[in-house]
């Protein structure tokens, strides 16, 4: 099965403290947004999950209107979040397969330990609104594949 894990797309300019949670997208993202919904359309999956910040849920967003299934936050994949506990909910989701949109913080940690752990990796990146496609064979992560703004997902 297929994990789908995104970087939220554009979003406007941080505001200042540590975190920002309540930052939206831009129209730039809103657009990607609408893109990725599009892209994932014919996935299969049973969950698309996100990290609490509002940009993160409003680039799944218009994906979980389409598929008819509701975005859950979860602090798992919060900016700063522990790399365990965001692998492990990863491995919790691999068998019915998911949609997971985190931070550029977390994806490029969670694709490295996947490496290191053998993981053959395909392409590099972590850009706003990119995916990184993770084929769990029902016992272990298989492969890991980046796909760019551009790209197809096929």
């Amino acid at each position: 099965m297929d994990l789908y894990l995104v970087r939220h797309a554009h979003a406007g300019s941080r505001g200042p403290g540590p975190h920002d949670k309540w930052r939206p997208l831009s129209e730039q993202g809103i657009e990607r947004a609408g893109e990725l919904a599009e892209l994932l359309a014919a996935v299969e999956v049973g969950a698309i999950l996100s990290s609490p910040a509002t940009r993160c849920v409003q680039t799944v967003e218009p994906l979980g209107e389409r598929l008819g299934i509701e975005v859950v936050e979860t602090d798992a994949l919060w900016e700063g979040a522990s790399i365990d506990e965001a692998l492990e909910l990863l491995e919790d989701h691999a068998a019915t397969g998911a949609v997971i949109s985190s931070h550029g913080d977390i994806i490029p940690h969670v694709i490295e330990t996947l490496g290191q752990r053998g993981v053959p990796l395909t392409g590099r990146g972590c850009e706003k609104g990119s995916v990184w496609v993770l084929t769990h064979d029902g016992s272990q992560f298989t492969s890991a594949r980046y796909v760019s703004n551009s790209s197809a997902l096929a």
